[in-house]
């Protein structure tokens, strides 16, 4: 959610970034990098993350892609690779 990689300072700007990276590689290898601990500066914090939901939705992603996105994926990779 750093403004430099996601092109912008909203909600809207990251989830158009993450379309850009789903389109290209896939939805199921598309998560969040956060920055929340903060080494830089977000456009919102953790209680801004229903407005990237929300711009999810706008773009035409189904609940079970927000779902991957949002954590989804995440647990799945950890599930897989750690013992």
């Amino acid at each position: 959610m750093w403004e430099t990689a996601v092109c912008g300072k909203d909600a809207r700007a990251t989830a158009q970034n993450i379309k850009y990276v789903a389109d290209r590689i896939g939805v199921d290898k598309v998560a969040l990098g956060s920055d929340f601990d903060g080494a830089i500066e977000t456009h919102f914090d953790v209680t801004g993350l229903p407005l990237l939901v929300i711009e999810l939705q706008k773009l035409g992603f189904s609940q079970e892609d927000i779902d991957k996105i949002m954590g989804g994926n995440v647990r799945d990779y950890f599930l897989r690779n750690l013992k």
